[in-house]
């Protein structure tokens, strides 16, 4: 039988001195894993810091993205650098490039619908060089950041800078013109020459009738704007010629090189009323339209001059003694081909609104009253074509009373009054010089001179010898005896004058004492009247 081995014997507590050995073991820590830890908890630390401080990342889409580059290229907001291009691709149909920006933080709240995004590029303008810091930097995205509860992070950028930002405080209104001009996005926008706004946009209506040009009006000149505020187009040199001479209206260069608008309020408009954003106005085309009066009552008339029109244009002024009561609306040629009889018919429109017609029964009617019209007719109202401006060769219908016109009678052709008319200033002028020179033709200028030739002829054949005869009897007869005659009245002056006027004449020397007696006499008298003044008893009593 295998030896049976005997017990170990351990010493006693040697299970307990075992235990303490190996839970001191186990507490102890090396130092070999700080290192590692702490690494770790940085690299936690700064991915962690990353991802809560990484802004939104955003798309926008470019026809072209000249000067952007990947990596370099910055979001710039106010000319702080608000984000930066992370990569730039084209779209899936090549159309246009796709610009991915990854944006700070702090704007992700301000990606609305209405944020947008443009390149900016050093460009010249009409009104300054922009862009100018692009040259050393390079090109950059500029953002128009707008707040908003719908977010989105898909943009398509503008082609051209935004006029306006969005903080700028003021108002858009809409423009409707007849044609667009020489207005560009940007154009200035003028109140009394100062600026205040610009042109935001420029579109076609609808309807494609009209052009509608958006401008922005910034604060405080929105609110000059009133509903009865008139915008005409400043652009270009307005020149005009009238009786004070060349007048020459302009708002500035810039206006003249790249467009502008005027706006003003008239008292003759009235005050108004404040508009809201987006009101629609008119655009007139220059400062003169703009101060026309609208007139509700238009009346029609034709008128025909046998002249020559040349100078008349539409729009010409019908005046009564100087004062603007309608214009010409039209005109135009009619001929008859069998007679080769031609008119010139004339459209013209009287606004009874621009003067006083007391006596009418009903002062708003559209239509002619017959009854006051035949008798202005009646009592010699004729027009006339005279001429508004000797310089450019203007005309203009004149309405004025001419009692001695031949009388006219009240006629109505297509439905609308003939207004009667009589020469003009000058087709007059021209007549009368044609009858002058008609009877200076009818002289016969030969046969008076051949008579005056004849008498001529006649005065050197018998007349002058005559004459001549004549003279030399009066010579050798009447001028010795005359001679005579006024050396005997010479000598008949001298004794008067020794008799008479010398001092030393006999005569004379009496009529010195005469004039002496007469002076005691005179002085006698005086002093018997003073005498007697004194005294008048002396005439009862004696002296």
């Amino acid at each position: 039988m295998p030896k049976s081995e005997e017990p170990v014997v351990r010493p006693p507590g040697e299970e307990y001195v075992k235990e303490v050995v190996w839970s001191a073991k186990k507490r102890r820590f090396s130092t070999v894993w700080i290192v590692p830890i702490v690494a770790l908890l940085i690299g936690a630390l700064l991915i962690y810091k990353s991802v809560s401080q990484k802004g939104p990342t955003v798309q926008i889409s470019f026809k072209s993205a000249e000067g952007i580059v990947a990596g370099k290229s910055v979001v710039k907001y106010k000319d702080i650098k608000v984000g930066k291009v992370t990569d730039v691709r084209f779209s899936d149909d090549l159309k246009s490039v796709i610009v991915t920006a990854e944006l700070n933080k702090e704007m992700k709240r301000y990606l609305g619908k209405k944020t947008r995004f443009w390149i900016v590029n050093a460009r010249l303008t009409a009104q300054s060089v922009e862009g100018l810091d692009t040259l050393l930097s390079g090109a950059y995205i500029g953002m128009d950041p707008h707040p908003s509860t719908e977010k989105t992070l898909y943009f398509k950028g503008l082609e051209e800078p935004p006029v306006i930002l969005d903080d700028l405080q003021g108002k858009l209104f809409i423009l409707e013109a007849a044609d667009k001009g020489s207005l560009q996005i940007g154009s200035p926008v003028y109140y009394k020459k100062l600026e205040a706004g610009k042109v935001t946009s420029t579109r076609l209506s609808k309807d494609g009738n009209r052009v509608l040009v958006d401008v922005f009006v910034r604060a405080p000149y929105d609110k000059l704007v009133r509903s009865t505020t008139r915008f005409w187009d400043s652009s270009g040199i307005d020149a005009t010629i009238g009786p004070d001479g060349v007048e020459i209206r302009t708002a500035s260069l810039t206006a003249i090189l790249s467009g502008g608008i005027c706006f003003g309020n008239f008292p003759v408009f009235g005050e108004g009323h404040p508009v809201e954003s987006r009101h629609h106005f008119v655009l007139f085309k220059n400062l003169k339209e703009a101060k026309k009066i609208n007139y509700n009552r238009e009346l029609y008339f034709w008128v025909y001059f046998d002249g020559s029109v040349r100078g008349l244009k539409e729009g010409a002024p019908v005046e009564f003694r100087g004062v603007k009561i309608g214009e010409v609306v039209n005109f135009f040629l009619i001929g008859d081909a069998q007679s080769a009889d031609f008119r010139i018919p004339i459209l013209i429109k009287i606004q009874p609104e621009r003067f006083t017609l007391t006596g009418e029964s009903n002062t708003q009617s559209s239509q002619v009253d017959v009854k006051i019209f035949k008798t202005l007719i009646d009592k010699g109202l004729r027009a006339q074509l005279q001429s508004a401006n000797l310089l450019t060769g203007s005309l203009l219908i004149e309405l004025d009373f001419h009692p001695d016109a031949p009388p006219a009678q009240l006629k109505k052709e297509n439905g609308l009054y003939v207004f009667p008319s009589i020469p003009g200033t000058i087709e007059s002028l021209k007549s009368d010089a044609q009858k002058i020179l008609d009877r200076i033709s009818s002289i016969p200028f030969e046969e008076i001179g051949s008579r005056i030739d004849s008498l001529l002829k006649q005065l050197d054949d018998e007349t002058l010898p005559q004459l001549n005869h004549s003279m030399k009897q009066l010579n050798s007869d009447l001028l010795p005896s005359f001679a005579k005659l006024i050396e005997h009245s010479d000598q008949t002056v001298e004794e008067m004058r020794k008799n008479y006027l010398d001092a030393n004449a006999e005569i004379h020397k009496k009529m010195l004492k005469l004039l002496d007696e007469i002076t005691r006499t005179s002085q006698s008298v005086k002093n018997l009247t003073d005498y007697l003044n004194r005294h008048p008893e002396s005439l009862i009593r004696g002296r």
